[in-house]
């Protein structure tokens, strides 16, 4: 898979969470209390450690009564960083490592992913990698003088459409696009909506962009080659998203 990109860098990316990802099959015999090794393999480094539940509403379209709650069951963990702004989601087949804002780079961003990955892999000893992908969420912040609303599509080449003859001002908008990428068998996904803003004279949209490879069958190597080309694509899709003028806002 070959992308060609400009590579960008800004001073003020709009980045608020970036996210790699891996699902993957476990052998027999693993358990759930078994995440909590990974865990202790971290724990210098994750002091925080949450549950992570799921809950079954069970409905009789009959019954005159309401509908039941099963017990929570507890089905991963979350760690955390003592500042918050590191997460690691764990289950059983899944592990996803999230970077909050501030974010740094790409090679940071890889190299604690991998350092996760790696404990993960060393205490349960997975038999193969099933799904790879890269996740960034984008806040990008618009100004709006006296709160009079902004033309998206200046910013965004990626945007919801309004027929001339309605009204042109949006209240609320959600654009989701999943487009199938051919030469890495993945799918981008593309999501738009907007944000809550940090001030009335600033309009806010969030540009959701995630690219994934699923049903694989990859070893840890091929995995990481393959996440460093879903960077790619990821970093041609928001290029593709925007206009130099949303491009202004983050020198």
């Amino acid at each position: 898979m070959q992308v060609q990109i400009t590579r960008r860098h800004y001073k003020r990316a709009p980045i608020t969470e970036a996210v790699i990802s891996l699902g993957f099959e476990l052998p027999g015999g693993v358990r759930l209390e078994d995440l909590l090794k990974v865990h202790a393999s971290l724990q210098s480094d994750y002091l925080k450690r949450g549950e992570m539940f799921t809950v079954q509403l069970q409905v009789e379209p009959s019954a005159e009564v309401p509908g039941r709650v099963s017990p929570r069951e507890v089905i991963g963990y979350q760690l955390a960083s003592e500042d918050g702004q590191r997460l690691v989601a764990l289950r059983l087949g899944e592990l996803a490592f999230s970077q909050l804002a501030p974010y740094d780079s790409w090679e940071t961003l890889r190299s604690e992913a991998k350092r996760v990955w790696d404990a993960c892999e060393s205490t349960l000893h997975p038999l193969r990698i099933t799904r790879v992908g890269v996740r960034y969420i984008n806040r990008i912040d618009i100004p709006s003088p006296e709160g009079r609303g902004v033309d998206l599509d200046i910013y965004f080449r990626t945007a919801p459409r309004i027929a001339p003859e309605l009204p042109q001002l949006m209240k609320t908008f959600f654009v989701r696009l999943e487009l199938e990428l051919r030469e890495s068998h993945g799918v981008l996904i593309i999501t738009e909506s907007e944000a809550q803003s940090p001030s009335p004279d600033v309009v806010s949209t969030l540009l959701d962009l995630a690219v994934i490879v699923q049903n694989a069958d990859f070893d840890s190597a091929s995995a990481w080659r393959t996440i460093e080309e879903l960077r790619d694509e990821k970093n041609a899709a928001f290029e593709n998203c925007i206009t130099d003028a949303a491009r202004q806002l983050f020198e």
